[in-house]
């Protein structure tokens, strides 16, 4: 029989996610202080929220004491061919991707 996490993997690779992670709350123990370098050097751009909420986001324990596992998901958000060979059609525009 499958564990429960690679059943979840299964299910969230079939449902069109491009990657799968599953940890302890804990695993990450420097994730403050990267969090707080991500954010001091202004790569969070307009997401203003992360800064406001950064002891929440820097402790997944802060929101659910109770959590024994965190699971992320990617989701592929990219164009399906290469963006830049547009720029070599003058008569069609580009949107950063």
């Amino acid at each position: 029989m499958r564990s429960l996490k690679e059943q979840l993997v299964t299910f969230a690779q079939a449902a069109g996610f491009a990657s799968v992670g599953v940890c302890r709350p804990d695993a990450v123990p420097e994730l403050p202080e990267r969090l707080q370098a991500f954010v001091d050097a202004g790569m969070h751009g307009q997401m203003g929220w992360m800064a406001e909420r950064m002891h929440w986001r820097a402790d997944p324990a802060a929101l659910w004491p109770d959590a024994r596992s965190v699971v992320m998901l990617a989701e592929p958000y990219t164009p399906d061919q290469d963006p830049m060979a547009l720029l070599e059609q003058s008569d069609r525009a580009a949107i950063s991707v």
